[in-house]
């Protein structure tokens, strides 16, 4: 594997020994040649694991430790000049089925082993993390009628709730032991997506809660037919101004390009048109443009079939013949006909295949889990299981690059954050509405939440997301992050704290001496392989210029740590997955 040149560390850590808080940008722009990091996304990587609980003096782990805690083994191999580690897979199932390994994730895989573990996975829902979502974030609660009730008549900003909603994303993702649950909500949420703010009444936050969730981790027919009878959609996709004699073909080409056969799913021009006339007349309550009607709120957001708007000629859609006088029954047929349809179910497949083995995904795999939809009617655990255990799958280590809102939600489960820093850190991970520097830096990153505006969801695939100014603004989140207060720290060691002044990257290397900080940066962070070459450029780093096994203090150590942790979350040792 080509090595990032990690010289460029040194470089870094004197910026940032200058002055942390105001240097944000000039380290990050500094930092490293950006062809040379888009260049090493391309290499192999691991991503780390981090303990879930707050590190303290004695909690950062060492290799050893690590070795002794989870049964992997950190060592030199001498023929390749590699750090090895024994549990590869293990640490690709996680970086795959969740938003970033934890100590606590791989010691349960550990003990339990990779089938019990994935059954477990399929099957958890994290109540608790619900009722803190719910404590923190109460507006994404909200039915729809109370949403319209609180922004249309009451007058409340809409991003009031958008915000919650999204911040409540980023807060599961990041603290949910339902990690797999929260991956396919992910996924599906980007299958079926709708723009956050094209409807000035946020219905998306119900259509996450009440059609995404509840069939994330069920079956793939009964979600499609949630997503087509909410008022999110129809709203999204212009249905409401589908009406006979003024037909509107948009959610028509959506729902089959997109929702279901795929551009290759064999449908013609004739059956698109066929659907939209089988679609016509459905639409929601709301109100007339420009006329809020305070009555509305009663019902607002309801799908529902307006029999004067819809088209009663006679049509043919995939080869079926639907006669004349139709009304509301036309689109459960029509949807029936697109469920049980090959195409769906190679399409589906293939949207699993690319987010949980590669970009370009083996059509062999593909084709299975194809069949796994057709033998299953389309049930989605059934589906998972067929990728998971697959020998594709076990071979596409380090093929995926990480996704901003992946590559920082993991950085914050790996150094360790909890709720409590989670809470206390408010500037930078937001509370309610304030969306934090989390959110702004990924709205940066162009991946924000719920905001792709076409219906194709945020891109999956490393062409889209390895360029300059991704990279750029997941690296100045990450300087935060690293020089951010470490409350857990705080309060399991107040005295120790309160003397040296313990950040979050503190937390991770925890060391006395150069050598150690970055044993300690690896064996927290990264689980290995990470060339022996760049491991030397680390200890010389740290060391800067000294003897790398002598002991150092707190105040020399820490501004290095901070560039350290900054420098191995930036690498594609820890952003390839």
């Amino acid at each position: 594997m080509p090595a990032l040149p990690w010289g460029f560390m040194a470089e870094l850590g004197m910026q940032l020994k200058t002055d942390l808080g105001t240097s944000c940008r000039a380290v990050a722009d500094r930092m490293v040649s950006r062809r040379t990091v888009v260049q090493g996304l391309a290499a192999g990587a691991v991503v780390g694991c981090s303990d879930g609980p707050p590190m303290t003096a004695d909690g950062a782990l060492t290799p050893a430790q690590l070795s002794e805690t989870v049964g992997g083994v950190l060592t030199t191999d001498d023929t390749d000049g590699h750090i090895q580690s024994v549990d590869e897979a293990d640490l690709h199932l996680l970086r795959r089925i969740s938003f970033g390994p934890t100590l606590d994730a791989v010691e349960r895989l550990k003990a339990m082993g990779h089938t019990a573990y994935i059954e477990e996975q399929l099957a958890m829902r994290d109540d608790a993390i619900e009722l803190d979502v719910l404590a923190r974030y109460p507006l994404t609660a909200n039915a729809p009628q109370a949403i319209y009730a609180t922004t249309v008549i009451g007058g409340q900003p809409y991003w009031l709730h958008t915000r919650q909603y999204q911040n409540a994303m980023l807060y599961r993702a990041a603290h949910s032991r339902a990690q797999l649950y929260e991956v396919m909500v992910d996924v599906w949420n980007d299958h079926f997506n709708t723009y956050l703010y094209k409807n000035p009444v946020p219905l998306k936050l119900d259509f996450d809660r009440t059609v995404i969730r509840p069939h994330a981790l069920g079956n793939f027919k009964a979600l499609l037919r949630a997503t087509v009878m909410h008022g999110e959609m129809l709203h999204y996709l212009d249905n409401h101004l589908n009406r006979s004699g003024a037909i509107n073909e948009n959610y028509a080409r959506e729902l089959l390009e997109l929702h279901s056969l795929g551009r290759e799913g064999g449908y013609g021009e004739a059956d698109l048109k066929a659907l939209a006339r089988i679609l016509s007349g459905w639409t929601y309550v709301r109100s007339p443009a420009n006329a809020w009607r305070p009555t509305d709120a009663l019902d607002y957001g309801q799908a529902v079939f307006d029999a004067a708007g819809h088209d009663t000629e006679p049509k043919t859609f995939l080869g079926e013949y639907f006669p004349a006088g139709g009304g509301a029954e036309e689109l459960d047929r029509a949807l029936s006909i697109i469920l049980d349809h090959p195409g769906t179910a190679r399409h589906v497949a293939h949207r699993l295949c690319c987010r949980l083995v590669a970009d370009e995904p083996p059509p062999r795999l593909v084709a299975a889990v194809a069949q796994r939809y057709t033998a299953t009617g389309g049930d989605i655990p059934s589906m998972l299981r067929t990728v998971l255990r697959s020998a594709e799958f076990r071979g596409s280590a380090r093929q995926k690059l990480k996704r901003p809102i992946h590559a920082l939600i993991s950085a914050v489960r790996a150094t360790g954050v909890d709720r409590l820093d989670q809470t206390l850190n408010y500037g930078l991970y937001g509370v309610a509405h304030n969306p934090g520097q989390l959110f702004q830096h990924l709205e940066q990153a162009g991946q924000a939440p719920f905001t792709w505006t076409p219906p194709d969801g945020f891109p999956d695939t490393a062409a889209y997301w390895s360029n300059t100014n991704t990279l750029l603004y997941q690296q100045k989140l990450i300087v935060r992050l690293a020089a951010s207060r470490s409350y857990s720290h705080l309060l399991s060691d107040p005295l120790v704290a309160r003397e040296q002044g313990l950040t979050v990257a503190d937390d991770v290397a925890y060391a006395t001496t150069a050598r150690e900080a970055v044993s300690h940066a690896i064996a927290n962070l990264l689980l290995g392989p990470m060339p022996a070459e760049a491991v030397a450029r680390a200890i010389d780093y740290m060391a800067d210029g000294g003897d790398p096994d002598a002991p150092r203090t707190r105040s020399e150590l820490t501004p290095r740590i901070q560039g350290l942790v900054l420098a191995l979350l930036s690498s594609p040792w820890f952003l390839d997955k």
